[in-house]
């Protein structure tokens, strides 16, 4: 079976069972943001039972992590430049799941800033987040910064990642952020 074979199948998997609202594999674009975050805003279906809070909260992960996409894609073999998005809901939860290929050298980086902002509680990450913007740099150990910050935050929630090797030195990088819409 064939690494690309596989890897359709892991990514397959992670969605069963789940009614999916929106996924799109492709180029990520200014013009394909907007017209998300329209779609999205203008959503009133997916979103009919769901307090305002919860939209908001959904909403602004999903900014984060199309950002997050733009500005941290940075693998320049034209074959490696899609990013996956998708947005779901699987019983009272919702979740955006973000994907876009880096080089295996901000591997470290990454997980260290997720697995630092997923052990702590929902007040020390808020003071993360003040010391960080009142000392005017990212971090200390550089990487995703305040976005990463930001979706724990909002999300009230562990982020979930997996780094899927493809090259020798490039992976792909999925991270998942769920919103339950009994909590807010």
């Amino acid at each position: 079976m064939s690494d690309d074979t596989e890897f359709i199948e892991h990514a397959y998997s992670l969605m069963s069972d789940q009614q999916i609202l929106l996924a799109y594999l492709g180029d990520v674009t200014p013009e394909l943001i907007n017209a998300i975050l329209k779609g999205v805003k203008n959503d009133s279906v997916a979103f009919q039972e769901e307090e305002m809070q919860t939209k908001k909260k959904v909403y602004n992960i999903i900014v984060e992590s199309l950002e997050n996409i733009t500005r941290h894609s940075e693998v320049e073999e034209k074959q490696l430049n899609l990013s996956l998005f998708l947005l779901g809901k699987t019983g009272k939860n919702y979740y955006v799941v973000s994907g876009n290929y880096i080089y295996n050298d901000q591997i470290d980086n990454l997980k260290n800033m997720i697995d630092e902002v997923n052990i702590l509680d929902k007040n020390d990450i808020k003071k993360v987040y003040r010391n960080i913007l009142a000392e005017g740099k990212i971090s200390i150990k550089g990487g995703a910064g305040l976005g990463i910050i930001d979706m724990a935050i909002k999300s009230g929630n562990r982020l979930e990642y997996e780094f899927v090797p493809v090259e020798n030195n490039i992976s792909f990088y999925i991270l998942k952020t769920q919103v339950s819409s009994e909590t807010t």
